[in-house]
């Protein structure tokens, strides 16, 4: 198969990368591993995985040249890995792919992925968050060339596409936001098709900006709770609250939601920040200043939700609903998204009913 690479912004390389590693490819697993292997004819390759992946590097964990590692929780194990390491393989999901990157950015050598997930989460980030030797601190990563193994990642690809879909939200989010002198506007996702490079190359190109929306905080809660396709039923229950607020929503000027007491039954420390009267009365008027474009904009994509289910549904393993399900994390949202759009609706007392 032939190697088809992805143009996209390259950062300062480590030492060793080769002008051109630092991008997209598109390959199997053991065709890309053979590659390094050529390339790296003197030298050691450290192959990580996660315990679920292990298998993947079944046909190189045997070579000489080859130091197998399987990542758990800390990262810290890691960095015993011996000096003469000249290129590090990783597959597995986000953790993994972070804590092989922050190696490479340590030792200053090249780093190839092998993504498990094709939200391609950890991938592309300048910086993550790692646990080494029990603590969590924020580590720079080193830029790395991303292999997309078809076979690996189709059965997530349909949670891909949906977590795009939350990225367009988060720019109406980010819009709506700025709106009400609460933030500043998002960028804008390109336009992408329902087909396996195309969600690829989307993903990998999506600014970090983008995943700190709101959408994607619901999203992990609901998968924290067991559901199986997180971002498509984060996606149609918050486009469902926005649309519902901008079309209809009026503050309940004489009611003052209970913050303690959401806090509680989230299960989360008090962080609100209570709105001046000031505050909350410009809120109301800029509501009704903004209402009418978001109110259709919201309204179109209400309207296209059932094609995107149907793209979801095309490329996932099982077809996809747009019921809503269980809405409690919704209604609980702004207790760990403070900063969110949901959290003005909290403050209208629109998030508070029985």
């Amino acid at each position: 198969m032939q190697l088809i690479s992805a143009s996209v912004p390259k950062r300062n390389a480590p030492s060793g990368v080769a002008d051109g590693e630092n991008e997209l490819l598109f390959s199997t697993v053991r065709e890309r591993a053979e590659a390094q292997f050529s390339r790296f004819p003197g030298g050691k390759l450290a192959l990580v995985s996660d315990p679920e992946r292990v298998a993947l590097f079944r046909g190189f964990a045997l070579s000489p040249r080859a130091v197998s590692f399987v990542l758990e929780e800390d990262a810290l194990p890691l960095f015993s890995l011996p000096e003469g390491v000249a290129c590090i393989l990783a597959a597995g999901g986000e953790r993994v792919l972070t804590a092989a990157r922050c190696f490479a950015e340590v030792r200053r050598i090249p780093c190839v992925l092998f993504p498990a997930d094709a939200s391609l989460r950890g991938a592309a980030e300048a910086e993550a968050y790692i646990t080494l030797g029990g603590k969590t601190a924020l580590h720079r990563l080193a830029p790395a060339s991303v292999c997309c193994d078809e076979a690996l990642l189709m059965p997530t690809l349909g949670e891909a596409y949906a977590s795009l879909l939350l990225a367009r939200l988060a720019c109406f989010e980010g819009r709506a936001l700025a709106a009400f002198g609460m933030g500043e506007p998002r960028p804008e996702v390109p336009a992408f098709e329902a087909s396996f490079e195309c969600v690829l190359r989307a993903a990998y190109a999506l600014p970090s900006a983008l995943r700190e929306g709101e959408g994607f905080t619901l999203a992990a809660l609901l998968k924290k709770d067991g559901e199986i396709t997180p971002h498509w039923r984060a996606y149609v229950q918050l486009l469902a609250l926005y649309a519902a607020f901008f079309e209809k929503g009026m503050p309940r000027r004489a009611f003052v939601p209970d913050y303690a007491r959401r806090a509680l039954h989230a299960g989360t420390p008090l962080c609100a920040r209570v709105p001046t009267p000031e505050e909350y009365a410009l809120r109301a008027l800029t509501l009704e200043r903004v209402r009418g474009g978001f109110a259709r904009e919201a309204k179109e994509l209400l309207t296209a939700r059932k094609r995107q289910a149907e793209r979801v549904s095309s490329l996932s393993a099982v077809p996809v609903s747009l019921r809503g399900g269980n809405t409690f994390r919704l209604r609980y949202l702004p207790e760990f998204a403070p900063r969110g759009l949901s959290a003005l609706i909290r403050d209208f007392g629109l998030l508070d009913f029985d």
